[in-house]
């Protein structure tokens, strides 16, 4: 091998050719290999984006016209004159439907022109307007600028709920959901589809959706009517409805409307004359600052009560829970007819509202206090701890919690936070009601129909939803009222009593208690069930419940009267028994006691010939799409026989002094009708008064030929009535003779079945002439009704009318002298009852069981000669003499016929005023 220098630079110079050859190759090699690797992982990365897009736009699923319609619309409510009355609405639901047609030019052009100017071009998606987008995010990392179109933000709110993304990576999942649909969208409804819901779904702030909802509760007017100006505030609102809120920020809104009339203006919507004219418009000086249209609204109690029946009867009727029905009424864009008559509410407001009608006013407090300590402990006060402290520390050892004025609420409150947080601080929470005192609850309703017309469930200023409502929900004793719901009602309609039967006044001793009429220890004698009512006596409705009626019987018709507070058997814990099926049922001394609701249309049921009709606050509910969902469903049943109830009405009349059998003023000069002075000319009234006998509770319900109406009153705690009050029943007479004002008296209805006759008002039977209108007690007669199968066919029992002898006391002789010899008329007692422990106003008038003939005219009388020897008596003079007035002596047997009631059992009673 030749290594020569010149043999090795050639060979060199070899291997230098061939180097470059080789780098060539490789060079090649890797960039196929690098070409290789940048398609595969662009293939690989192709897939993955295009397979993670697909299933974006797949998880967004389909889209249609009911997916993005607006729902979650407020409700409204409509009197009985089809006038709306309220509207109920919560959060998210202040909304009301309007079609594009009736939504101004400038209105959609304004929301088009700021929210999307290429809205009638694209495909659902704006592509130069992603473009725009992108590029600003990547030179100012702003990621705030929005593309989305109209459609698109028609399915954030509708299908999304458009609530905001939590991160990039949502956002970004989001927008391409959104853009996918809305291109879908935009395939399957049209433009002015699109457009109509997306102006009826839009939140404009003030919990107000939808342009029409935004036009009533800033501009009260409909969105048809808005002007130029008025266009651009509402469109100015989208972008951020509540840093926009042309209420709270007018600025913010304004600064924004003035661009929304500058795009239209570039966008060829408005001239420049009505670029300027809008500007110059003082637009914001019109804008509502009520709190019209938001859930913060206070109710009627009418409302409140048309609320919980209409849950109560989606519950019975669909099947609804109660969270369910709730939504429903809230959200759910109904339309509820009432039965209120808003010229009856409107009277019944006024006259229980006006403090003229109350001779003395109080106020009670709820009040709750949470502090803060000095040892960082907290601490809770109420309106108990202020009672005792203003006994206690401010020296008012009675004091019940009634003030007697709000300075004195504030003072006291001062004072007692002065004690427990001198410099006021530490103060977490503190809340103050201030509640009217005594309080008022009335329920008018229609009886024929069973229409509720007027509910007050208080006076003074509501402040709270579904609050108590005492028309309604607040069960207090009736008292007497009860009267002729447990006892006279099945004594006429099941018994075979009338309104002429008569019970011994006398007092009843019952469960270890005595008890006594209202008007205190005087008893009166033989009383009717008419004047019963009237005078609304205790005793003799005690003795008609045990001697005729039974306490079951009553039970049962009470119940058949409406009344669903009763208590058949109750066993609490501690071994105590609550029934009321005791004989204080009579007189309303209940467990529970009733509603005011309930007890009126317990006497509806009788001004109704005796059907009754269950009460309704509504008749109908149609949903969003105008098809009734329910109806009011009334339950009926016949109560009582039509003739009773003619019977009662009658006996009721007498309350107001009307048709009175006997007058007994003149024994105590308090036993008056107690309804005297509380009728009105032109009208036929019945009513029955009612109240107990430590005056928590005071009551007058009653009835014309129209309308029924109750009325309660008394304090919500802590204080007894003064006794005699009879402010209530003035309220009611303001009320029923407003209500009436125009009205015909068409009087009570016709019944063929029902006849007068003349009859004794102490024995119940036909009147004797010439004996039973002669008694110098309070016996009279007078015409009663009665059913043609109750007329009584015999005469007066309890009247007799003998001769007496003035000079011998006794009953006249055959020999005494003409001249001392009068008729008196007797009224005819038992022996138990003439020597009973107690004294009624008949035995003043009662024959004594001892009286005998005269003993001192026993012999003719001594004659001279010269005088003419009187002739025998003849055999009709014998016969006349000691006679009833129809010719015959009554024996007292026959007048023992009716004075068995005093003979029979003793009745239980509550404590009762009347």
């Amino acid at each position: 091998m030749n290594y020569n220098r010149e043999s090795v630079r050639k060979k060199l110079r070899s291997q230098s050719a061939v180097m470059p050859k080789v780098r060539r190759k490789l060079a090649v090699t890797v960039c196929m290999i690098l070409c290789f690797v940048l398609v595969m992982a662009s293939t690989i990365g192709g897939s993955l984006a295009f397979g993670s897009f697909k299933a974006l736009v797949d998880n967004a699923t389909d889209i249609s016209f009911d997916d993005v319609a607006p729902d979650n619309y407020y409700t409204l409510l409509y009197d009985a004159s089809g006038n709306v009355m309220d509207k109920l609405v919560m959060a998210g639901s202040n909304r009301e439907e309007v079609s594009l047609t009736d939504i101004p030019i400038n209105l959609i052009n304004a929301f088009i022109a700021i929210e999307d100017e290429r809205f009638w071009i694209h495909n659902g998606i704006d592509l130069k307007g992603i473009i725009r987008a992108a590029a600003i995010a990547a030179t100012t990392f702003d990621l705030s600028q929005g593309a989305s179109t109209i459609t698109q933000q028609l399915i954030k709110n509708s299908v999304f709920g458009g609530g905001a993304e939590s991160g990039i990576g949502q956002r970004i999942e989001r927008k391409v959901q959104e853009q996918a649909l809305a291109i879908i969208l935009e395939k399957k409804l049209s433009k002015n589809v699109i457009l109509e819901n997306y102006l009826n779904t839009i939140n404009l702030g003030s919990n107000c959706l939808g342009v029409q909802s935004a036009a009533n509760r800033y501009f009260a007017k409909d969105a048809k009517d808005l002007t130029l100006s008025e266009c651009a505030v509402i469109a100015a609102i989208t972008q951020n409805p509540s840093a926009n809120n042309p209420i709270r920020f007018p600025e913010n809104n304004r600064k924004r409307q003035q661009r929304v009339l500058q795009n239209m203006k570039n966008q060829g919507y408005i001239t420049e004359e009505q670029y300027r004219l809008a500007l110059s418009d003082d637009v914001y000086s019109r804008i509502q600052i009520t709190s019209a249209g938001t859930s913060s609204a206070i109710y009627s109690y009418f409302t409140d009560a048309v609320i919980e029946q209409v849950v109560a009867d989606l519950q019975e009727q669909l099947g609804y829970s109660q969270t369910q029905a709730y939504n429903l009424i809230y959200s759910g864009g109904l339309s509820i007819y009432t039965t209120m008559d808003p010229r009856i509410q409107s009277i019944a407001d006024t006259e229980v509202n006006d403090p003229d009608n109350y001779p003395f006013e109080y106020y009670s407090v709820t009040y709750r206090l949470r502090i803060t300590g000095e040892n960082g402990q907290e601490y809770d006060y109420s309106e108990n701890d202020l009672i005792t402290f203003i006994r206690t520390e401010l020296g008012r050892k009675g004091f019940d919690g009634m003030f007697e004025s709000e300075e004195d609420i504030k003072y006291c409150i001062d004072r007692f936070k002065s004690k427990y947080i001198p410099d006021n601080k530490g103060i977490i929470r503190e809340s103050l009601i201030k509640t009217l005192q005594p309080q008022v609850s009335l329920v008018i309703t229609d009886q024929a129909t069973g229409y509720v017309r007027a509910v007050c469930g208080g006076r003074g200023e509501k402040t709270a939803n579904l609050a108590l409502n005492r028309a309604t929900q607040s069960t207090r004793q009736p008292g007497s009222t009860f009267k002729v719901l447990s006892t006279f009602a099945p004594a006429l309609d099941t018994c075979g009593d009338t309104l002429a039967s008569v019970y011994y006044d006398s007092p009843v001793t019952a469960d270890g208690q005595s008890f006594s009429n209202w008007w205190g220890d005087e008893y009166l004698g033989y009383v009717n069930i008419r004047d019963a009512i009237a005078y609304s006596m205790n005793l003799p409705t005690l003795h008609c419940l045990l001697e005729t009626v039974s306490v079951d019987l009553a039970y049962d018709y009470v119940e058949k009267f409406g009344i669903s507070t009763l208590v058949d058997y109750q066993k609490n814990a501690d071994g105590t028994v609550y029934t009321d099926r005791v004989s204080s049922l009579a007189l309303g001394g209940l467990t529970k006691g009733v509603t005011n609701l309930e007890l009126t249309e317990a006497y509806a049921a009788i001004a109704n010939g005796g059907k009754y009709v269950e009460p309704t606050f509504y008749t109908k509910v149609l949903n969003h799409d105008v098809i009734e969902i329910i109806s009011a469903i009334q339950k009926t049943s016949r109560v009582i026989k039509p003739q009773t109830a003619s019977l009662l009405t009658q006996a009721m009349e007498s309350t107001f002094g009307r048709n009175l059998s006997t007058g007994y003023s003149d024994i105590n000069p308090n036993i008056l009708p107690t309804g005297l002075g509380h009728d009105f000319e032109g009208m036929s009234l019945a009513a029955k008064s009612g109240s107990t006998t430590d005056n928590n509770d005071v009551w007058f319900v009653g009835y014309s030929p129209y309308y029924t109406c109750g009325i309660w009153s008394g304090y919500d705690r802590g204080r007894t009535l003064v006794s005699g009050q009879s402010y209530h029943k003035d309220i009611w007479t303001n009320i029923m003779k407003r209500i009436h004002a125009g009205l015909s008296d068409i009087g009570w209805e016709v019944n063929t079945d029902v006849v007068t006759a003349k009859i004794c008002s102490k024995s119940g039977l036909l009147a004797i002439p010439g004996v039973c209108d002669k008694c110098e007690g309070h016996g009279v007669v007078y015409t009663e009704y009665f059913t043609k199968d109750t007329v009584p066919t015999k005469t007066c029992t309890c009247h007799e009318k003998l001769s007496i002898c003035s000079e011998g006391k006794a009953i006249a002789g055959d020999y005494c002298p003409p001249d001392e010899v009068g008729e008196r008329v007797f009224i005819r007692l038992s022996d138990e009852q003439l020597h009973a422990s107690y004294v009624t106003d008949d035995m003043s008038y009662a024959l004594p069981a001892d009286m005998g003939k005269c003993r001192i005219h026993t012999e003719p009388e001594t004659t001279t000669p010269e005088e003419t020897t009187t002739e025998e008596p003849t055999t009709k003079e014998k016969e006349t003499k000691g006679s009833s007035g129809d010719g015959s002596v009554e024996s007292s047997a026959e007048a023992g016929e009716n004075t068995s009631a005093a003979e029979k059992e003793a009745a239980t009673a509550p404590e009762n005023k009347e």
